[in-house]
C-alpha cells in the first residue's frame, strides 16, 4: 500500500544556486502572467480559449524564435515553466467554473513566490540526512536535518521563497504495510459480518471486538482539557468586553465634564 506524505523544511542555497532558483521563480511568473495576457487577447478577438498545452508549443515553436532576446525562458528547467503555465490554466478553469475571480498577474514583490522540479530519472532527489540533490541545482544544504524518512522516495519538489529565506517542500512516496488483524482474515475466502455500533466501533460475526476510541480515557481526558481551555477563552473574553465598556463610560464622562 502507497502512502504519500508532504512535509517543508529550510534550506541553505549556495550564491549560485540562489540565482538559479530566483531566475527560474522569474521565468515561471513571466509566463504564468503572459498566458494570462495572450489568453485574454485572443479571447477577445477569437472568442476561444488557448490551453496550457498550446501555449506552451506557441512559446518554443513561435514566441522565442520571433523573439531572440527571450531566449532566456530556455536557461530554466523546462517542466518548471510547464507547471507554471499548467498553473495559470487552473486559475482560468477555475474562473470559468465561477470557483473563483478572473486570474490575477502575480507580482515580483509578492510573497508566494514558488518554482517546481519534477524526477526526470532515478538519480534525481537522492538524499542524505544534510542535503538533498535536485534537478538543475545540484545538491542543496538542508538547515534542518533528519527530516526525510529514509525509507520515502521523492515525487517532486517546490522550492518557495520568503523574504529571504528559501524553504523545500516535498512529496513523499512511502510504503506502508497493513498489519492488523481485519486485514489478515480479508486474505481468507470466508466471509466476515461487520457490525458498526456506537459503544463499540465493530464487532465481527467470528467475535472479534474493536472499541471505540472515542470511550478511552485519553480521549475524554483531552476533551475534559478542551473544555475548560473554551471556558477560559470565553471567561477572558466576557472580562474583555467589560474593561470595554468601563473604558467607553469614562471616556463618555469625561467629554460631559
Amino acid at each position: 500500500m502507497k502512502n504519500y506524505k508532504g512535509i517543508k523544511i529550510e534550506i541553505k542555497p549556495t550564491a549560485e544556486q540562489i540565482e538559479k532558483i530566483n531566475r527560474t521563480i522569474g521565468t515561471g511568473r513571466f509566463l504564468y502572467n503572459f498566458y494570462i495576457a495572450y489568453n485574454k487577447e485572443i479571447y477577445e478577438k477569437e472568442k476561444k480559449f488557448v490551453t496550457g498545452f498550446e501555449f506552451s508549443k506557441y512559446i518554443n515553436n513561435v514566441f522565442i524564435k520571433e523573439n531572440p532576446n527571450k531566449s532566456w525562458i530556455k536557461d530554466v528547467s523546462s517542466k518548471s515553466n510547464k507547471q507554471a503555465i499548467m498553473n495559470s490554466e487552473k486559475a482560468f478553469k477555475r474562473f470559468f467554473n465561477k470557483i473563483s475571480n478572473f486570474p490575477k498577474f502575480k507580482k515580483k514583490s509578492h510573497n508566494n513566490q514558488k518554482c517546481y522540479f519534477f524526477k526526470n530519472n532515478k538519480t534525481d532527489f537522492e538524499f542524505y540526512r544534510h542535503k538533498i540533490k535536485i534537478p538543475t541545482l545540484k545538491f542543496v544544504r538542508l538547515k534542518e536535518y533528519g527530516y526525510i524518512p529514509k525509507n520515502a522516495s521523492i515525487k517532486s519538489a517546490t522550492i518557495s521563497k520568503e523574504g529571504d529565506r528559501y524553504f523545500l517542500s516535498l512529496i513523499l512516496e512511502m510504503k506502508k504495510e497493513i498489519k492488523n488483524s481485519i486485514s489478515k482474515k480479508l486474505e481468507t475466502k470466508e466471509g466476515i459480518g461487520i457490525d458498526l455500533g456506537i459503544k463499540d466501533f465493530a464487532i465481527c460475526s467470528d467475535g472479534q471486538v474493536f472499541k471505540n476510541i472515542n470511550k478511552t480515557f485519553k480521549v475524554r481526558k483531552i476533551e475534559k482539557k478542551l473544555k475548560r481551555e473554551q471556558r477560559k477563552k470565553s471567561r477572558k473574553y466576557l472580562s474583555c468586553k467589560k474593561m470595554e465598556k468601563i473604558f467607553m463610560n469614562v471616556k463618555i464622562f469625561k467629554n460631559k465634564n
